[in-house]
């Protein structure tokens, strides 16, 4: 017995609001109570996609359905849309999109989302912020100049900004900025002609996002200090923070290619922040006129460093499981400094990555009676570009500082650099060539061993240097081997 289709209609467009559009229509095929429920149900939802490229069916289907209920005055929450404007009907798409916003308006609808997109940088529709239900936009490959945004912006309850390949001025942004104070979401990817953004007024704004374009002349200049932000990124801009300003509620914080100086953000405090991730930022140098900069991030559970040289960086938190990863390469490797940052981390769980680097020749302090004890860190991954003697120096050198739980290879593409990776570890590891690592370094040692394990597993199991030969080969289609490998350390504890 088919009890579902004998609920009130009110139930039965309760349903239909969590399925597509798409999908409530085949309902209609379901039972006679279910035949032209979907048309009336409170919340449409149309994307071009799905008509598969038949975008006169598609703009028809619109159009018919927002007249229908306009003319039978049928109540309408949610209108969302999806649309693209480069094809031949480019045009009439326009057109229809600027009788479609006002009906929105007169039908009262409470929300609308809207993503636009054209590959061609067409001049966006005025209309587009004419929507005063508008809460989400999507503009994807428009210029938006003067001509492309009305003297007076209706959409004042937008709290979702993506934009996506744009040209847009710095006076639109700012009058965006201005007109939309209930932002909360701003996301600006690879777009043109701007050169600063300063959000400072829109204390709803929890999540900002900001992908630079390459291409441009000089990076855009970020400066964005609001309360309420949760969430930073930054690729390719130059962002700037106040001296000792207090991010109360930023979880998430991630810059990269970021070339202006960053040294007042360690002045600042991140009480909530759990993330931390700094790749390829020149601002963080080694020629900082701090001596060592001190995060005051007490609550932080995971910090990445991604860079060519070593910075000098250390937490104040009361964390008690953390984790940090640090990816050195194509770089001169001070151990000296290398030892200052694991020491400054070794309450975290560390990974260390060594790629393309030449080591510094330093004098390493010696471990006496406890003191400049090596750190222990969970995973140590090196690239072998060298022959075996030299790859054993560097092995010595970085044991000096070191403790690693696991050691792996950075690269493991590279087949015949793999190969030798291994044989190299094998023979200095697990043979215990004698001649190849320090005395201290094996009686510290007590125990080493292979392991692997398949893609798809989640296990290591301990194998023989025959089982890794066997599995080395490549995966069908792709460049990565079958299993992947690592080799176990067991060390003596210290006092």
């Amino acid at each position: 017995m088919d009890r579902i289709s004998d609920l009130p209609r009110d139930i039965l467009q309760r349903i239909l609001y969590f399925v597509s559009q798409k999908e409530a229509v085949r309902t209609s095929v379901l039972s006679k109570s279910w035949r032209y429920t979907w048309r009336t149900r409170p919340n449409l939802d149309f994307s071009e996609a799905t008509f598969k490229g038949k975008k006169q069916e598609f703009l028809s289907f619109v159009d018919n359905t927002l007249q229908q209920y306009r003319d039978q005055r049928l109540c309408l929450d949610e209108f969302h849309l999806r649309i693209s404007l480069d094809d031949y009907l480019k045009h009439k798409s326009v057109s229809l999109l600027e009788k479609w916003i006002p009906i929105l308006t007169t039908m009262g609808v409470k929300e609308s989302r809207l993503s636009i997109c054209t590959v061609d940088h067409n001049d966006m529709p005025s209309v587009v912020f004419q929507a005063e239900s508008l809460q989400q936009l999507h503009v994807e490959g428009f210029d938006m100049d003067r001509d492309a945004i009305p003297t007076i912006i209706l959409s004042k309850h937008l709290k979702k900004l993506r934009l996506q390949r744009v040209y847009i001025e710095g006076k639109i942004f700012r009058k965006i900025f201005s007109s939309c104070p209930l932002i909360e979401t701003m996301h600006v990817e690879e777009s043109w002609g701007l050169r600063n953004i300063k959000a400072n007024n829109l204390r709803r704004l929890k999540d900002f996002s900001f992908e630079g374009n390459d291409e441009e002349d000089e990076p855009c200049s970020i400066e964005i200090y609001p309360a309420s932000l949760e969430t930073i990124k930054v690729s390719f801009g130059n962002i700037s923070f106040d001296k000792g300003a207090e991010f109360r509620n930023l979880i998430d914080l991630d810059l990269c290619d970021v070339e202006s100086s960053l040294v007042r953000l360690f002045s600042c405090e991140f009480p909530s922040l759990r993330r931390l991730t700094l790749s390829d930022c020149d601002g963080v140098n080694e020629e900082s006129s701090l001596d060592h900069s001190l995060i005051d991030a007490p609550n932080i559970l995971y910090f990445e460093y991604r860079g060519n040289f070593i910075p000098s960086i250390s937490f104040v938190t009361i964390s008690r499981e953390w984790k940090s990863k640090i990816d050195l390469y194509e770089c001169s490797l001070s151990l000296l400094k290398l030892d200052e940052l694991l020491k400054s981390l070794s309450q975290s769980e560390i990974s260390l990555m060594i790629d393309n680097t030449d080591i510094i020749q330093e004098n390493i302090p010696v471990q006496d009676n406890g003191y400049n004890k090596p750190v222990l860190v969970e995973s140590l991954n090196l690239n072998c570009g060298c022959g075996l003697s030299s790859f054993s120096s560097i092995l010595n050198d970085v044991f000096c500082i070191c403790r690693p739980r696991n050691i792996g290879y950075c690269n493991d593409d590279y087949e015949g650099s793999l190969m030798q990776f291994v044989g190299f570890m094998w023979r200095i590891l697990i043979e215990r060539e004698s001649d190849h690592l320090s005395q201290s370094v094996f009686r510290d040692l007590e125990e080493a061993s292979m392991k692997i394990k398949e893609w798809d597993e989640e296990e290591w199991h301990r194998a023989p240097l025959s089982e890794f030969l066997i599995n080395h080969g490549r995966r069908e289609g792709h460049f990565t081997p079958k299993c992947q490998s690592r080799f176990s350390l067991k060390w003596r504890e210290t006092a």
